[in-house]
């Protein structure tokens, strides 16, 4: 393999730690799963002061997907 192809590598390997790193950022221990009415409640009280959790949801979705591609962009590209 040449010093190029390990660099490489090397630079990909990072960023799919990184991405793994977001995927353990938000442990379960520390952030339990709402249940089926928890997300009603949080609906209601929502929505009835002018706001939706559905823009909410997106909005951090949104976020999370535009950080992992900016991680593997910037690995694919050859950035530090």
């Amino acid at each position: 393999m040449t010093e190029a192809e390990q660099d490489r590598l090397d630079r990909l390997e990072e960023a799919l730690h990184r991405v793994a790193s977001w995927a353990e950022a938000y442990p379960l221990s520390v952030f339990p799963e709402p249940d089926a009415d928890y997300y009603q409640r949080a609906r209601e009280v929502l929505e009835a002061n002018g706001m939706t959790l559905d823009r909410i949801a997106a909005a951090n979705m949104r976020h999370v997907v535009t950080q992992i591609a900016h991680i593997a962009r910037t690995a694919l590209e050859g950035k530090p």
